[in-house]
């Protein structure tokens, strides 16, 4: 009798691109398969229906049934931003592969959706109906840094009528609590101010500052004589003001409270209050007349 051949497959007969499957035929002289090689066992990696051709001892020929291999194409996901991939810190963005049965992100998720927050390369490994997997290409996200920006005052605490200058540092677009658009302001009223700058990359940071705007000395000083202001040579005036912090009169630079004048002039003072801010009292002409020389 004419032998009958028997092909024997090593595991699945469909599998997907990449695997392989080794075809045994049962034991014969010779061996000549359809993809024309001579061994009695192939390594098939491509669809298609293969079958072999044996002689046996006796020199009589026989051919096998025919045996069909299905390799399935590996899929290609594709991964789908719902918005930019660059952008700024403590935002985000939802990365979607295309649809398969299970998922594998680089980031160790199974879900078909991820939210990215942290700089990094993405990617998806989709497994399909077939059990069939595909490695995606890569999508890169890009995190800036929000700026830091920094107040500089010129003075945190200033008197009344005294203004504090604001100065950010640099960058693209500021936009002061006062509604000020520009990178320096001038303020003159107590309370905290702060400044919300972009960069080039379109991310924000704020700062803040406290100023202290203190009141000058009310009522204003007034200093008082303890008699005419005008008198002969010889004789003087005390001149006062009221109580303070600190004293400076003009011109003999005395830092009391009072002072004894005998000599002509405008005498002005500067008082210090307890926010060490400081006003001027109206000055005081003091005449000094000189004794005459008789002559006998």
């Amino acid at each position: 009798p004419n032998p009958v051949p028997v092909i024997t497959p090593s595991g699945p007969t469909e599998f997907c691109d990449g695997d392989s499957v080794v075809l045994t035929s049962s034991a014969a002289s010779s061996y000549l398969w359809s993809t024309n090689e001579t061994t009695q066992t192939i390594t098939v990696f491509t669809s298609g229906v293969y079958d072999v051709a044996v002689v046996d001892a006796n020199g009589c020929e026989g051919v096998s049934a025919r045996i069909t291999v299905v390799v399935n194409d590996n899929p290609i996901p594709t991964i789908t931003p719902d918005g930019p991939t660059e952008f700024c810190n403590g935002d985000s963005v939802t990365l979607t592969s295309s649809a398969f049965d299970s998922y594998l992100w680089s980031t160790g998720e199974t879900t078909q959706s991820i939210v990215v927050s942290a700089a990094g390369d993405y990617s998806v490994e989709g497994t399909d109906q077939n059990a069939c997997s595909g490695l995606s290409a890569d999508v890169t996200i890009t995190v800036y840094q929000n700026p830091q920006p920094e107040i500089t005052a010129s003075d945190t605490v200033a008197c009344d009528g005294q203004t504090v200058t604001l100065t950010s540092s640099q960058a693209t677009a500021y936009e002061w609590s006062s509604g000020a658009t520009s990178q320096q302001i001038s303020v003159t009223t107590s309370g905290l101010y702060w400044v919300e700058v972009t960069d080039a990359n379109g991310c924000l940071g704020a700062d803040s500052v406290e100023i202290t705007i203190n009141p000058v000395p009310t009522p204003l000083p007034v200093i008082t004589p303890d008699g005419p202001t005008t008198f002969c040579d010889g004789d003087s005036v005390t001149l006062s003001v009221g109580t303070w912090d600190g004293y400076l009169w003009t011109p003999n630079g005395n830092t009391t409270q009072s002072i004894t004048v005998d000599q002509s002039g405008l005498y002005v003072i500067t008082v210090t209050n307890e926010f060490g801010c400081q006003a001027d009292a109206a000055g005081v002409v003091v005449t000094v007349n000189e004794l005459p020389e008789p002559v006998i």
